[in-house]
């Protein structure tokens, strides 16, 4: 693969300089009247006599359900012991205006999912034109197909990915064989509530020493039972089956799987699948081509961190935040430790540089969504990271962390990324146990905001307010026809003034949730886009030139022109 140039190594100093002058990262907490009344539940606080599901929260998606033209949100919500199976709380379908103004649509488009909900994975699995649901919960979940009419039927039994009665977390659809349709992984978590874990300050807790910093608290996941992933291969004609064992992804010894993100870490046209575990190995399971896996996390270089210890992996992304034209890895983790960022050298393995790109100030928070974007246009990727502890008992001991915590906003200065949260509005205070983290330009003003769920709380819609100054802006919307219809898997150029920069339709990534399918790159003060280039899953090529800025572009496979 044709090494890309890094974006500071060919914009004049000078203007570099004046563009981040004039540029000034902010984000506002749009969700007062927005019309977003959604709360999160799981499980029943206070959390000190718990069990360790009730502390995980739940993820979001972006989507646009109604092919308006206009992003619409999807969030999980989760349950108690107390109430039956099935009697949960329900989650949510916003339709959005693209305006700012959201209008729950749940009940008529019959997506409540009323189980223990955690996570949501969107894709167009039957190449119908339209965004379909799989909804992760702790027990069976869900697949919803959207039929195309502003409401969605549960087709989970017939298309045959229920994942049994597991715990299912973050899930992802991708082609796993570049054959077309789009196939489902599945990250499962741990067996978790009664009767087969101790309840949190019980006595055979006590015993099991479940304790955090000497402070007594709910047990997990070390010790407990993990769970097997789960790959489902499309089949095409609505059903899946579960290859999990047939494609090499199954182990001997589970892991604790909570975050999973599908992209080409090395540049060899095939989609290979990066999960992030808790408390255990990291997978990094490479594709060769015809859908078969092998773990190549330890030899890579991301199964642990640059001390050789496994982490406690919650959230994760993938993408080029250094301009080299390889995709890198991030990584967030528990408290007391660093969340990880490990760059890609040329597609054949990878370094812990967490401490080296300033990833250091992450050290007392524990850390779940996470995304990589470039939210002021300067052509370099972001970082956004949301925080919040499991234990709401480190409260007042003293242990130089607490509960509820504010979000990390990183500003990528070329080199490094600069924490700016302080300086980045009010909203980037605010102090909550944080969970999941979706990512799209729900405003259609060119920028990326953010959703933010927290647990037993109410969310945070952040929309990106950020001063961009004379920096523009592409946005590039895929429609593939020989391949997945939603272009999952496609590695998409932008070329203008001699810069190139690189952006790949994945799948899944952050904790839990989805993402706006449109992709985004900032331009800096470049005014006009001299050639886009896309390649295709299905290993065609796609060139189009003199793209106007500022706008969305859709490419449909087959377009060059």
């Amino acid at each position: 693969m044709r090494r890309t140039v890094p974006v500071w190594a060919v914009v004049p100093l000078a203007a570099s300089l004046a563009a981040a002058q004039e540029a000034d990262l902010r984000f506002v907490d749009a969700t007062p009247g927005s019309g977003i009344d959604y709360r999160n539940v799981c499980g029943a606080p206070p959390k000190e006599k718990g069990w360790l599901c009730e502390g995980m929260g739940a993820g979001a998606a972006w989507l646009d359900f109604d092919l308006d033209g206009k992003l619409d949100l999807y969030v999980v919500n989760g349950s108690r012991f107390d109430r039956p199976t099935g009697q949960g709380e329900p989650s949510r379908l916003y339709k959005g205006d693209g305006a700012g103004r959201f209008v729950d649509v749940t009940d008529k488009a019959g997506v409540a999912n009323r189980n223990w909900g955690f996570g949501v994975a969107v894709g167009d699995y039957d190449n119908d034109g339209d965004p379909d649901l799989y909804v992760t919960n702790l027990g069976p979940n869900v697949l919803f197909r959207n039929r195309g009419d502003g409401t969605f039927e549960n087709v989970t039994q017939k298309a045959g990915v229920g994942d049994g009665d597991r715990w299912s977390s973050s899930a992802a659809f991708f082609d796993m064989e570049n054959d077309g349709d789009l196939d489902l992984y599945v990250a499962n978590y741990m067996v978790d509530g009664p009767p087969s874990v101790p309840r949190g300050g019980s006595p055979e807790a006590r015993s099991r020493n479940c304790a955090y910093r000497g402070i007594q608290v709910f047990c997990g996941p070390l010790g407990q039972v993990p769970l097997q992933d789960a790959m489902y291969r499309n089949n095409g004609d609505g059903t899946f089956s579960d290859v999990t064992k047939g494609s090499g992804m199954w182990l001997a010894t589970p892991r604790y799987g909570l975050g999973v993100v599908t992209a080409d870490y090395d540049g060899d046209g095939d989609q290979d699948v990066y999960v992030a575990n808790d408390s255990v190995a990291n997978s990094l399971w490479e594709n060769d081509g015809h859908g078969t896996f092998k773990d190549v996390g330890l030899t890579k270089g991301v199964a642990f961190n640059a001390d050789g210890r496994a982490q406690a992996g919650m959230g994760t992304d993938i993408g080029d935040y250094d301009g080299d034209g390889w995709l890198d890895i991030v990584v967030t983790n528990f408290s007391q430790d660093l969340n990880t960022v490990y760059r890609n050298v040329g597609g054949k393995f990878f370094v812990d540089e967490s401490q080296l790109v300033g990833m250091s100030v992450t050290y007392m928070v524990l850390s779940w969504g996470v995304a990589f974007h470039d939210f002021e246009h300067d052509g370099d990727e972001d970082l956004f990271i949301a925080n919040g502890h499991v234990y709401p008992q480190v409260d007042g001991h003293g242990i130089g962390t607490t509960f509820r915590q504010a979000n990390h906003l990183f500003r990528n200065d070329g080199k490094r990324f600069v924490e700016v949260g302080a300086s980045a509005g009010p909203s980037l205070a605010v102090e909550r146990s944080f969970r999941g983290a979706a990512f799209g330009d729900y405003d259609d003003d060119g920028d990326v905001d953010v959703f933010v769920t927290a647990l037993d709380d109410a969310p945070l819609l952040l929309r990106n307010d950020s001063r961009k100054g004379d920096r523009h802006w592409l946005e590039v919307r895929l429609v593939g026809t020989k391949s997945n219809r939603d272009g999952v898997g496609a590695r998409v150029k932008v070329a203008a003034a001699g810069v190139t920069r690189m952006r790949e339709r994945k799948g899944g990534g952050s904790y839990l949730s989805g993402h706006d399918p449109r992709l985004h790159f900032g331009l800096g003060p470049l005014g006009r886009v001299e050639r886009i280039e896309v390649r295709w899953p299905s290993g065609l090529v796609d060139t189009i030139g003199d793209a106007h800025v500022d706008r969305v572009i859709t490419i449909r496979e087959g377009q060059t022109r």
